[in-house]
């Protein structure tokens, strides 16, 4: 069962959302990504939705971006909103479970910084692989909040999984736990097979809690827990330039992105199957010349991205032309 929580109030400080912070630097000014939170738009049906960016910047006066997802597709931000903080929210408009590699931050005046992107996180044991994608949805009242997380399992067994919504758990940050109110039927899972993305959602949970972790069978002795707080990490370089980027070159660092797919960050192997035939570097010698072949790939891209208004929506080459409507809507 599809999932949406219609009551919507963004908070700016998204506590389960927290992520290890990504930032990047042009040797002066320097650009912090502190978290990011997918959230539906108001049409059930809308094959779109909305990722709310929270982002910083020190040593410039402002900084332009550019999302690029696992198919190698380019998002200009739909909407900046400034906070009184200093920091900015900054909006895009993305179809929908899109799995993100990088980020193209350009501050003004000053060169792209290329920040890799999250990692997905999980977990596993005998049974099962446990993928975590995050929050897509937050409700807040004056007495309590909901959220909406997504997840994915993968049987790792030899025999058939059984999952419902009650094998999951989510604790704050003293450890009490929360138990789905709302979620997907439950799913038979056949050996070595995947669900689909399901969606979580507690309830009742108090306004001083921050939800931490989210736990599979919590209590059991095979019991799976991710940690918000320290198991989103960056994607490797490996993942998102290539093989090439493995040695921590300056080349590499600052290359224009290969097409390395962002699914195989933590996907199953024959998701990532069409990611690796597209990646020729194996067949190439020296770590310059992967780099080269990299750039190469992205070439069309990148002089496409040269010539557009970072911040004019409809310049993207991949996001939708009512953009501009879409985000101001959230």
């Amino acid at each position: 069962m599809r999932l949406i929580i219609i009551a919507l109030l963004l908070v700016l400080a998204l506590g389960s959302a927290k992520a290890m912070p990504l930032q990047g630097s042009d040797g002066s000014a320097t650009v912090v990504l502190f978290s990011a939170t997918r959230t539906p738009v108001a049409d059930e049906d809308a094959t779109s939705e909305i990722l709310k960016v929270d982002v910083g910047f020190m040593g410039t006066e402002n900084v332009t971006y550019q999302l690029i997802d696992a198919n190698n597709n380019v998002y200009l931000p739909g909407r900046y909103k400034s906070l009184s903080s200093g920091k900015q929210l900054v909006y895009f408009l993305t179809p929908k479970d899109s799995l993100f590699k990088l980020i193209n931050a350009t501050p003004t005046g000053g060169k792209p910084i290329y920040i890799n992107w999250w990692a997905t996180p999980k977990g596993s044991n005998d049974r099962l692989i446990l993928r975590y994608y995050g929050v897509t949805d937050w409700l807040i009242n004056p007495d309590e909040q909901g959220i909406v997380v997504q997840v994915r399992v993968q049987n790792n067994g030899t025999q058939n999984l059984y999952v419902r919504p009650e094998n999951f758990t989510l604790l704050d940050q003293w450890g009490w736990p929360y138990r789905p109110t709302l979620g997907f039927d439950p799913v038979v899972i056949g050996p070595q097979n995947a669900s689909e993305r399901l969606l979580l959602g507690f309830t009742g949970i108090s306004l001083v809690s921050r939800p931490t972790s989210l736990a599979y069978d919590l209590g059991m002795q095979d019991q799976i827990i991710i940690d918000s707080d320290k198991d989103y990490v960056p994607l490797s370089d490996e993942l998102v330039y290539g093989a090439a980027a493995a040695s921590p070159s300056p080349a590499a660092s600052q290359a224009a992105p290969a097409v390395q797919s962002a699914e195989n960050q933590t996907e199953p192997a024959q998701e990532a199957s069409a990611a690796v035939s597209e990646n020729t570097s194996t067949k190439i010698s020296s770590i310059k010349e992967k780099v080269a072949a990299s750039k190469a790939r992205l070439a069309a891209t990148k002089a496409e991205l040269d010539k557009k208004t970072p911040d004019s929506p409809s310049n993207g080459t991949s996001i939708a032309s009512n953009s501009s409507s879409s985000s101001a809507s959230a």
